[in-house]
Parts: structure tokens; C-alpha cells; sequence
């Protein structure tokens, strides 16, 4: 079952065009968990994430994920993980860090990322 979920890791990256470059690791532990991680390059920022991936109960679900976008000049963009740090936020252990706030989110996947990343691009060509 991890296979697929890497399968349509994949299909959703590949839905992306502005992606410049990437560099994708697969580590299959079993039939049914693995870690995804690697960078996927922009114009004017890379993505580096991880997602560690079980699928149980018929769903997969990421048990730790980090998904970090940074400018050219290794300035931070935004942030989305579910680190164990912000016990108040009422999505916890889900957030999101800018370079001057951290905020309650839902969990993203790749797609919503990747689609921040678009829209924040297309917003600076603008």
C-alpha cells in the first residue's frame, strides 16, 4: 500500500510545471509505511519536505511531516509541520510558521503546498 501513496505523491508533483527541479527519496519500510522526503525547486524558492506515512485502518496517515519553503536567499518563506510544541493551538500538533508568526492550521498535504507556493508566486509576479 505505501507504493501507492508514493505513486500519488508523484502524480500530484508532476501536476506542478513550475517545478524546476527535484530530487524525491523513497524509503519503503514495509507494505505499509514509508518515508517520503526530498526538495522540489522553484525560480525563487525550494520546498524541502518529509512525510513519515502509515496506512492503517484502510487510511494512510502521516505521523510526522515538515514541509519548508525558503527564497534563494535561505529566507524563510513558511513552514507547515506538526512538531509537539504548541500544545495551545487548537489544531495541535498542526502549525504553521512565517518569518514573524506561528499558527494553528489543519494538516496540509503536498498538493495544498505546492498550490500555496503558486499562488504566493503568482502574487509576487504581480
Amino acid at each position: 500500500m505505501i507504493d501507492t501513496y508514493f505513486t500519488d505523491f508523484e502524480v500530484i508533483v508532476s501536476q506542478f510545471p513550475m517545478i524546476q527541479r527535484q530530487n524525491i527519496e523513497k524509503i519503503r519500510k514495509d507494505d505499509n509505511f514509508g518515508i517520503i522526503r526530498g526538495s522540489l525547486e522553484f525560480h525563487f524558492a525550494v520546498l524541502d519536505f518529509i512525510e513519515v506515512v502509515v496506512f492503517q485502518n484502510g487510511l494512510f496517515e502521516k505521523t510526522k511531516y515538515k514541509y519548508h519553503v525558503m527564497d534563494n536567499d535561505n529566507n524563510l518563506i513558511f513552514r507547515y509541520d506538526n512538531a509537539k510544541h504548541y500544545p495551545e493551538f487548537e489544531n495541535f500538533p498542526h502549525h504553521k510558521h512565517t518569518p514573524t508568526h506561528v499558527t494553528s492550521c489543519r494538516q496540509p498535504d503536498i498538493f495544498d503546498i505546492l498550490t500555496e507556493i503558486v499562488e504566493l508566486c503568482t502574487f509576487l509576479n504581480e
